[in-house]
C-alpha cells in the first residue's frame, strides 16, 4: 500500500489507463455541451465520434456519480474514452489524477469520478 492510501489493481488500472490514452485522441472540438432533448432533465454532454462522424455519444450527467456513456463499452459498465474527454477538456484533471481515482482499488471504494471534485488534495 503507498503512503497516500491507493492500492493498485492492474487489471482496473490497465482498463482506465486505456481509455484515458484513447480520451486524449480526441480533439476538444469533439466534444461539446447542449441540449439535445428538451424533455430531459439536465443537458447532456456530447461527444463526436472519430470514426464515424455523423455519430455521437451522449454522457448525461458526467459529473456526477451516475454518469454513464451511450457507448456501448460504457453500457457494459466500463469507464470509457468519452467520459474521460469530458473531464480532460472540462476541468484540470491530469491523466494521472484521473487512473489513480478511477484505477485503484481506493479510488473505486471512495466514489471514482465523484470523490475527484470534492477532494480538499487536489482543489
Amino acid at each position: 500500500m503507498k503512503k497516500c492510501g491507493f492500492i493498485r489493481n492492474k487489471v482496473v488500472e490497465c482498463i482506465v489507463k486505456t481509455s484515458v490514452e484513447k480520451a486524449t485522441l480526441i480533439p476538444h472540438t469533439n466534444v461539446t455541451h447542449g441540449i439535445d432533448d428538451l424533455n430531459e432533465i439536465g443537458h447532456a454532454w456530447m461527444v463526436q465520434s472519430q470514426q464515424h462522424p455523423n455519430m455521437k455519444y451522449k454522457v448525461p450527467l458526467p459529473f456526477t456519480k451516475y454518469v454513464c456513456c451511450t457507448c456501448e463499452w460504457a453500457l457494459r459498465g466500463n469507464l470509457c474514452k468519452h467520459q474521460v474527454a469530458i473531464f480532460l477538456t472540462c476541468t484540470n484533471f491530469t491523466k494521472k489524477y484521473i487512473i489513480q481515482y478511477c484505477g485503484t482499488w481506493y479510488g473505486f471504494d471512495h466514489g471514482g469520478f465523484t470523490t475527484m471534485f470534492t477532494d480538499p488534495t487536489y482543489q
